[in-house]
């Protein structure tokens, strides 16, 4: 058995408000696809995040839809669980399930087993961090039959081992007796070995905005499970744009330009730049901002930062062109003092409240309020 294994694909995500970036989220996405035909794997298991937002973008839709077509002219099914980016408190049906109800996908995130030739696939949709516990207690109850040798567990949950911050289960909390588990949520590469499988997440497939600008290696997994022993490939993504972030002194101002000019030569994507300036009293805003304006046409998105220097410490002075989504979403977790209340702000009740769906607003604060009283109540 051959898998692709993709995550937080995030289709319609549009980094820095840019149709450009929209456009690599889509060229990595059907990169991957196109891969998967190349090298004529058996499944491709998508572990959550697929799209970006609960309520997505007709051309998003679309972009899944003929991919998910074009595996399925080519034999491969497409199996799938749902992320937080794919799942609306709205009373609804998430946006991807509708390619299980048309017979053109196998959405596996409802703890059910599902069997793909000889491989046993069971998994589960992102639970929330107050639900965990009773994602735990499922996870407990799985017994996956003894005479089934390849098993495959999907889940869209963080795991404290590989991030500290991200903390929603434990390795421990894992059933044993899995050859892979396909993760889902982190968004950088990670394996770590548990028992007789391998833990994976393949991380996001292009940087989305809360990333920020940092060097990256996006791609998926190419999984076989054909010998005894699950092997596992990380498969870089050839199309993405390139993010570079310098650190300069602001005496040296003069030289970055050429500096960027020759790191960016044989490039056929104009590369994303972040640039961190490092000065003391004195420090020119003015100077900095037209001397930044001549990588304009050598790039297509900048910004850049100072680090004013005090003492035996830094300050971070003022940043240019911020990333307005990272803000919005960290001045709302400062007001709101909880982040998950920030991202349920930003993430789902803004885009209704552009679009004046009130009713959907209502009916969105209603669940959560149920939420919260149920969960409070055990």
């Amino acid at each position: 058995m051959q898998i692709l294994h993709i995550s937080d694909t995030h289709l319609g995500c549009i980094p820095f408000n840019l149709k450009e970036r929209e456009e690599d989220v889509y060229e990595a996405f059907n990169e991957a696809v196109e891969t998967a035909i190349k090298d004529r794997v058996d499944a491709v298991i998508h572990s959550g995040d697929i799209l970006h937002t609960p309520k997505p973008s007709g051309t998003a839709i679309n972009k899944l839809g003929e991919a998910v077509k074009r595996l399925n002219e080519h034999g491969i099914r497409f199996f799938f669980t749902l992320g937080e980016h794919d799942i609306s408190r709205v009373r609804d049906t998430p946006s991807p399930y509708l390619f299980h109800r048309l017979g053109m996908a196998t959405y596996i995130g409802d703890g059910r087993p599902y069997m793909h030739e000889d491989t046993l696939l069971i998994g589960f949709h992102k639970y929330r961090r107050s639900e965990c516990n009773e994602l735990v207690e499922r996870l407990k109850a799985i017994s996956p039959p003894h005479d089934v040798k390849k098993k495959v567990l999907v889940l869209h949950q963080g795991l404290g081992e590989f991030h500290p911050y991200a903390y929603e289960l434990s390795m421990s909390d894992l059933p044993s007796g899995f050859n892979y588990y396909a993760m889902g949520h982190l968004h950088d590469h990670a394996m770590k070995s548990y028992g007789d499988g391998i833990i994976c997440y393949p991380g996001s497939i292009d940087p989305t905005p809360n990333e920020g600008i940092r060097e990256f290696s996006k791609g998926f997994c190419m999984v076989d499970l054909s010998g005894d022993e699950a092997k596992v490939d990380f498969i870089q993504i050839r199309s993405s744009r390139r993010h570079m972030h310098y650190t300069i002194e602001y005496e040296r101002l003069d030289e970055f330009i050429r500096m960027v000019r020759a790191s960016i030569a044989g490039l056929t994507k104009k590369p994303v730049i972040g640039i961190r300036i490092k000065g003391r009293d004195g420090v020119d805003r003015t100077r900095i901002a037209g001397i930044l304006s001549k990588i304009s046409d050598l790039c297509l998105h900048y910004s850049w930062e100072v680090d004013l220097v005090k003492g035996n410490g830094s300050l971070s002075l003022y940043e240019s062109r911020p990333d307005i989504d990272k803000v919005l979403l960290e001045s709302a977790a400062g007001a709101l003092e909880d982040y998950d209340t920030a991202r349920f702000a930003v993430d789902e009740l803004l885009p209704l409240l552009n679009v004046n769906d009130v009713d959907g607003v209502i009916d969105l604060v209603w669940r959560r309020f149920e939420d919260n009283v149920k969960r409070h109540s055990r």
